[in-house]
């Protein structure tokens, strides 16, 4: 997989195509992003190397699994909004992540009754109270 981030490598590790690039036409993307888009981007990106780089198996919270778990829906959703195609092949992940979430073995009960942190929506910018 390649990328325009220069970490690219590093978020390719292990994903394959699911399908080759003759199968469906490309989806026609604008020339330029809308503001912040971009910049927002290569800061996820960033992040998720940052991340891959300190994580090791014995060192992930149920929180912190909890959190990369979100991001990876959220980014699922934005892109997903790109066409039905892209919403088809991204449809698996959200079970996936749910999956994980259940996967975890909470510390103690306290952990498992504590609150998720509230984040805002995922549209336009929309804020939750």
């Amino acid at each position: 997989m390649t990328t325009a981030h220069p970490r690219g490598r590093a978020l390719g590790r292990g994903i394959q195509s699911l399908i080759s690039p003759g199968d469906q036409p490309a989806i026609r993307l604008a020339d330029q992003a809308a503001p912040g888009v971009e910049e927002r981007a290569d800061a996820a990106a960033e992040a998720a190397c940052d991340l891959g780089d300190v994580a090791v198996p014995s060192g992930w919270s149920a929180a912190a699994v909890e959190d990369a778990a979100e991001a990876i829906d959220v980014l699922t959703a934005a892109l997903s909004a790109l066409d039905p195609q892209a919403a088809r092949l991204l449809a698996p992940i959200p079970a996936a992540t749910a999956a994980l979430r259940q996967h975890i073995e909470r510390p103690d009960p306290a952990a498992e009754a504590a609150p998720l942190r509230r984040r805002r929506s995922l549209g336009h910018g929309a804020q939750t109270t």
